[in-house]
C-alpha cells in the first residue's frame, strides 16, 4: 500500500484477501498486476487495481483485463463485490465486516492505534530549530520548530528512537555585528533596564548595525575584528560576547516555554564545536581530501566526484571559520549515536549547501549520503509581505509577537460565544487555541512550499484550522455528555448510511496518514488527513441523528463511531504538538 506499511489491520485483511483472489485467478501474473491502491472516490470502493501493466503483460486492453478479472473473482469474506470501471478493478468491502474491524480495532487500540513497530531497532536523529542567537525567533522558526516536532513525535509513535537536536550557531560575524553595537551604543544597558525581553534586547542591537553600517562602512571591518579577537580568545570580547548570548538564550527558552516545546535530547552550541571542525580540516588536507586555494582559503574539490557540485569552501582565507565548519564537527558528533538517518530541517535557501555538506562528509567518511536528508521548507509570509532581520523584523513576524497577536483574536471568539467564563479561564483556552492555530495552519501546507500565515485565517473556526479541528474534538464530547450513556456492545450492521460508512473508511486510513509523515518527510498528510475527517464528521453530524436515533442499538453504534473519531482526531493533534479542548 505504501513504503511503510503502516496501515490498519481492516486494510491488512483486505488486501490480503485481494491479493488472494488475484492470486487465484492470474497464477503467475500475479507478480505483474502491480499495487492496489485507494479509488478517487469512496464511493467506488475500498480498493482499486490498475489494470495497465498487468494489461501490457498480457498484451490486451487494460478495460478488457479489468472486465474479464471481474467476471472471474468470487468474492468472500470481507470482500462483498468487485467491479470493473474502465481500467480499473475496484474491491468493495463488506460494510458491516469492514465497520467491526475498522471500529474494533480502535476501541482496543485507543490513542495507541496507528501505532507500530515499524522503527524498531532503528535511529533517527532530527536536527532543528538551530538559530542565529542574535536576534529573536521569526515565524520562520516556527515553522521549522513544528515540522521538527511532528517528525520527531511521529517517529516515536513508530517505534523508532529520535535523538533530537539543535546547533546554537552563537558565533559568527552576524552575532559580532550585535556585538560591535551594544559595545558603541548599548552604554552598559540591560533588558532590564529597558524593561525588554533579552533576545529582542540583543536583535535590536543587530539592527542598529544594519542601519548605521548602511551610512558606515568602517562598522564592517570592526566586526571582522571582533570575530578574529573573539577566535582569539580575547578575554575582554569574550565577556561580553557571553553575556549577550545569555540574554538570547534565555529569551529563547521564554519562547519555547510559551509554546510547549520540550527540551533537546542535546544542545550543541557553535563556540563549543568549531574548533573541532577546523581539526577535522586540517586532518582532510594532511589526507589530501581538502585543498587549499592561492589565497589560503580550504574547500573540497566536489565539481569532480558529486555530479559536478561547486566547490565548497569551508575555512576563510584569514583562518575563521564558517558554518560548514563547525558542521562537520557536528556531524561527527551525531554520528555516535549511529544513525540510520540524519534530517536536517533547514529552509530550502539551503539547499544547495545541504548537498555540498553531504558530499563533503561523505567525502571525509564521516557519513555517508544515503543516510542523510535535509528537509528543506519555504519562506513564510504574513499577508502584507515577507519578513525582514536585517532591517528589523516587522511587528507581527517574531514569534513572540505572532503568538500574542493570534491569541487576542483566539481571547475575543471565546468571548464572543462564552460571556459567563472567568478571565482566567478564557486565558488558558486562548493560549491552547492559538498555539493550535499556529500549528496546524503552518503544518497543513506542504514543507517546500512558500506559504502565506493569515492570522485570522487561521483562527476561523469553519476553515481548515487547529481551533475548527479542536471544535470537531468539544463537539463529540458534548454529544457524549447530553447522551449519557456508555458505549456497550456495537451492532455494526446499524452504520448503513453513506456518512457513517465514510467515516469508517477515513478511520481505517488513519495508521497509513501517520506513516506518511516519515515515509515523505511530509507533515502536511497528517494535517489533510485530520481535516477531512473532521469535515467528513461535520456532514455526518448535520445529516444522522445521534441522540434522537431510531433505536437504542443505532444510537448506541453512532456513539460508538464518534468515540472513535474522537479517538483519532486526538491522537493526530497530540503528534501535531496541538492540545485538544472539551469544551470551546
Amino acid at each position: 500500500m505504501q513504503s511503510l506499511k503502516n496501515v490498519s489491520q481492516a486494510q491488512e485483511k483486505l488486501v490480503s484477501e485481494a491479493h488472494s483472489l488475484l492470486k487465484k485467478a492470474l497464477g503467475k501474473n500475479f507478480k505483474s498486476a502491480g499495487d492496489l491502491i485507494y479509488p478517487p472516490k469512496s464511493e467506488m470502493g475500498e480498493l482499486s487495481l490498475p489494470c495497465f501493466s498487468l494489461a501490457k503483460k498480457l498484451k490486451k486492453n487494460p478495460v478488457e483485463v479489468a472486465a474479464d478479472l471481474a467476471g472471474k473473482l468470487k468474492p468472500k469474506g470481507p470482500i462483498s463485490s468487485v467491479e470493473a470501471a474502465g481500467p480499473y478493478l475496484n474491491f468493495r468491502a463488506d460494510q458491516t465486516v469492514y465497520a467491526s474491524l475498522v471500529l474494533s480495532e480502535i476501541s482496543k487500540a485507543g490513542d495507541k492505534y496507528g501505532q507500530s513497530k515499524v522503527g524498531k531497532g532503528k535511529t533517527w536523529v532530527v536536527e532543528y530549530l538551530s538559530p542565529n542567537t542574535n536576534k529573536p525567533l521569526t515565524i520562520g522558526h516556527l515553522r521549522n520548530i513544528f515540522l521538527g516536532t511532528t517528525l520527531s513525535n511521529t517517529l516515536k509513535f513508530l517505534g523508532y528512537k529520535v535523538q533530537r537536536v539543535t546547533i546554537n550557531n552563537d558565533r559568527g560575524i552576524a552575532i559580532c555585528k550585535s556585538q560591535v553595537a551594544y559595545e558603541k551604543w548599548g552604554k552598559g544597558s540591560t533588558p532590564k533596564d529597558k524593561n525588554e525581553k533579552p533576545d529582542h534586547f540583543v536583535g535590536r542591537y543587530y539592527v542598529m548595525f544594519n542601519q548605521k553600517a548602511q551610512k558606515d562602512e568602517s562598522l564592517e571591518e570592526l566586526a571582522k575584528t571582533c570575530l578574529r579577537k573573539w577566535e582569539s580568545n580575547d578575554a575582554k570580547v569574550r565577556a561580553i560576547w557571553r553575556q549577550l548570548i545569555t540574554w538570547v538564550t534565555t529569551g529563547y527558552k521564554q519562547t519555547l516555554d510559551n509554546l510547549g516545546e520540550k527540551p533537546m535530547d542535546f544542545d550543541y552550541y557553535e563556540s563549543e564545536i568549531y574548533q573541532e571542525g577546523q581539526d577535522i580540516i586540517d586532518e582532510g588536507l594532511s589526507r589530501k581530501i581538502l585543498k587549499t586555494t592561492d589565497d589560503g582559503a580550504v574547500f573540497a574539490p566536489l565539481e569532480v566526484n558529486y555530479a559536478k557540485l561547486p566547490d565548497k569552501i569551508l575555512r576563510r582565507k584569514d583562518g575563521t571559520a564558517l558554518y560548514a565548519t563547525q558542521d562537520l564537527h557536528l556531524a561527527r558528533e551525531k554520528g555516535k549515536h549511529q544513525p540510520d538517518m540524519s534530517v536536517y530541517i533547514v529552509g530550502d535557501e539551503q539547499s544547495l549547501y545541504f548537498r555540498q555538506l553531504f558530499a563533503t562528509l561523505d567525502a571525509l567518511g564521516i557519513q555517508k549520503t544515503d543516510n542523510l536528508h535535509h528537509l528543506s521548507y519555504g519562506m513564510i509570509r504574513l499577508p502584507d509581505g515577507k519578513i525582514k532581520s536585517r532591517e528589523g523584523i516587522k511587528k507581527g513576524t517574531d514569534a513572540d509577537g505572532l503568538i500574542e497577536m493570534v491569541k487576542k483574536m483566539a481571547i475575543k471568539s471565546i468571548v464572543s460565544r462564552h460571556k459567563e467564563l472567568s478571565k482566567k479561564e478564557i486565558e488558558k483556552r486562548a493560549h491552547k487555541i492559538a498555539l493550535a492555530a499556529l500549528r496546524f495552519y503552518i503544518l497543513r501546507v506542504e514543507s517546500k512550499t512558500t506559504m502565506v500565515f493569515d492570522p485570522k485565517a487561521s483562527v476561523d473556526l469553519q476553515g481548515q484550522t487547529g481551533p475548527y479541528l479542536q471544535y470537531v474534538y468539544a463537539r463529540i464530547n458534548s454529544v457524549q455528555k447530553k447522551a449519557k450513556a456508555r458505549v456497550g456492545k456495537v451492532d455494526y450492521s446499524k452504520l448503513a448510511h453513506e456518512r457513517e460508512q465514510d467515516l469508517v473508511k477515513k478511520l481505517a486510513r488513519f495508521p497509513e496518514a501517520v506513516g506518511n509523515v516519515v515515509a515523505h518527510y511530509d507533515p502536511s498528510e497528517l494535517a489533510t488527513y485530520l481535516y477531512d475527517l473532521a469535515k467528513s464528521f461535520s456532514a455526518f453530524y448535520e445529516e444522522v441523528p445521534i441522540i434522537k436515533s431510531a433505536d437504542k442499538e443505532t444510537k448506541n453504534a453512532r456513539l460508538g463511531l464518534i468515540k472513535s473519531v474522537q479517538t483519532v482526531l486526538g491522537t493526530g493533534l497530540e503528534l501535531m504538538g496541538i492540545e485538544v479542548l472539551k469544551e470551546m
